[in-house]
Formats: C-alpha cells, structure tokens, sequence
C-alpha cells in the first residue's frame, strides 16, 4: 500500500509528544509506576475532552488467520475521485460487524464520511478525496464492554468500551486496523468504526476509533483527523498545570503571549467565534502557553476549526492532491 509520508510522520511526532498529567474520569485506573503507560483522549457526549495517562495496552499481533482475513477483506469505495497518487485517501475499517451486517457497515461509514466532508475545510477537498471502506468480518456482532462491563465479543480487532476501566474510551487492536487498512490502494488516514450506538472513541498515533451507531461520536474523527493530518496540538488544558518550557511544534500553540507564531492572522475574525489572538491555555496546560482562539474544534468537539487551524488542515490536505491547485485561504 502507498504510504506518503506526511501521515507517518505525523504518526511519529504524535508518539513522541509529552503531555501533562490529568485527572483521570471516575474509574480511570491508576498508571502508578509499576509499567509503562500510553496518552489517550477521552471525548464526552457534551463535546469536551480531556486526555488521561493509563497503563499500555497489551494487544496482541495479527497472527497468520488474521493476517489471512485482512487479506482476503474485499475494500469497496465509498467515493473514487482518481488515482491515490494524487488524492487524499481515507480508509475507514469496521469492527463488531458480521458478514450479513456488511449493508450496516457502509450505511455508518457513507454517514461519518458526510459529516467529516461537510465539515471546513474538507468541504473543499471533497471532489479530490478517495474514501475506501474494507470490509472487516467479525464473528459476532457488536463490541466489548457494550452497554455495561463483562460483555466480550469476538471481533476482528478487539474493540471495546471501558479501555482501562474508562467507560467511553474504546480501544482497538491497532496493528490489526493497520493491516485491514493496509489493503486499501491507498491511505492517508484511517478511521475505525465499532458497531455501536454508545458514543465513545478514542485518538491513536495512526487512526482514530468511532461509534458507528452514535450520531455524535463524528465529530471525534474530526478532532482526530486535525492531529493525523494537521500535526495540531489539543486547545484544551487542565486545570493548574504550568507549561515546562519550549517552543511546541505544533502550529497553534505557543510560549509567545504576542501570539507572533500566527502574527498574519492576529485580530481577524475566526469561524469558531471571536478574533484571533493569543489565550492562555492549550496543550494540555493552563499557564505558559497560548491557544488562537477563545474556543475551536481542537478544544470543544461541537465548534469548527479556529482560522489557524481551519488554513493548517487546508494545506495539509491539499499537499496530497498532486495535480490539484489546493484552495488555500491565504
């Protein structure tokens, strides 16, 4: 499968990043000292996020029968725009659907991709987007943990809610995603979908997982789609945490009160409301680091993208479109 190099790289920083430590949600596990641990997003049904520290999450590795299924998975397109050479390629993998469930499957893919593609600025990459669905055959239906605790269900990739005893935090197998994903012609992003009208997900270095069923749980994948694509920090903070120190990299934070970093965009208007400026708080931290705007997707999942991030993800995107002139904003 071609991998561009943005994505992969984007993957990589992400896995480097260092994050504050927050409250965990009630029933969070301690991460304690006792091993190593991993960064995840929790979203809530009220569009806020926090990102809590939990014990790494043994998976085990597609073994030959599961790399035999991602074989044999046939991959259908939800939309073929051209070659994915030069095309963004989304790749979208479905857990907990069994093979006469293949019809529900697209049906919840075709709607998440609706609201993704109605969603600035992909609205304006839509007719240069390929969208591949692989059909992942599990043999029950639905996930772990769904609706309450003690429910297991043997799926393709292992999804399940309650991740480290975090009730909408759904986990999956990501090497088993990869390799599904993998047989699609191309992808440069991967979002997976749970057979499940509970709304959960969760943001991994190189997918994202969503409710199928929930109406919502959209918005998580295009939260997660500004990390993956974009390279963008979260805009949210905890509160009573202090920056260490350190220009970030991400192109949407940053150390400088004066908010020079986006000095061309300083008292413009911006989709998510208000003037870009430079407020405090972003990146996990309340004090020592400034965010462009009062409030953006990338702090609350029910706003659009702030105007930084809204011209970010537009060249983001159209950097994979070889070919197509991208209708960059500036």
């Amino acid at each position: 499968m071609r991998r561009k190099g943005s994505l992969l790289l984007t993957a990589a920083l992400l896995c480097a990043a260092g994050v504050a430590a927050v409250p965990a949600p009630a029933g969070a596990q301690d991460p304690g000292s006792a091993g190593p641990t991993e960064w995840r997003e929790v979203f809530s049904p009220d569009g806020t996020a926090t990102r809590v520290e939990i014990p790494e999450q043994a998976e085990d590795a597609p073994g030959p029968a599961d790399l035999r299924a991602a074989a044999a998975a046939e991959v259908v397109p939800i939309q073929d725009t051209g070659p994915p050479g030069s095309r963004f390629d989304l790749v979208m993998v479905g857990d907990g659907y069994t093979a006469s469930e293949m019809g529900l499957l697209r049906e919840q893919a075709e709607a998440k991709w609706r609201e993704i593609s109605a969603t600035a600025p992909w609205d304006k990459h839509r007719q240069n987007t390929n969208v591949w669905l692989v059909n992942v055959v599990s043999a029950q239906s639905g996930v772990d943990n769904d609706p309450t605790q003690g429910i297991n269900r043997d799926t393709a990739m292992d999804m399940g809610f309650f991740c480290a005893g975090i009730e909408r935090l759904l986990c999956l197998s990501e090497s088993k995603a990869q390799a599904y994903a993998a047989e699609a012609p191309g992808a440069d992003a991967i979002v997976a979908l749970g057979n499940t009208a509970k709304y959960g997900g969760a943001g991994y270095p190189s997918l994202a997982t969503v409710a199928g069923g929930n109406a919502q749980a959209g918005r998580i994948a295009i939260h997660e789609l500004g990390h993956s694509v974009g390279g963008l920090a979260d805009e949210y903070y905890t509160p009573g945490t202090t920056h260490p120190g350190g220009e970030p990299r991400e192109p949407n934070v940053t150390t400088d009160p004066t908010g020079s970093k986006w000095a061309s965009y300083l008292g413009q208007s911006t989709p998510d409301g208000g003037v870009i400026g430079a407020y405090q708080g972003g990146s996990q931290y309340e004090y020592g680091i400034y965010r462009p705007s009062q409030d953006s997707l990338m702090r609350t999942l029910d706003k659009p993208f702030n105007l930084v991030g809204l011209d970010v993800m537009d060249r983001a995107i159209g950097s994979e479109i070889s070919g197509v002139a991208a209708p960059g904003r500036r």
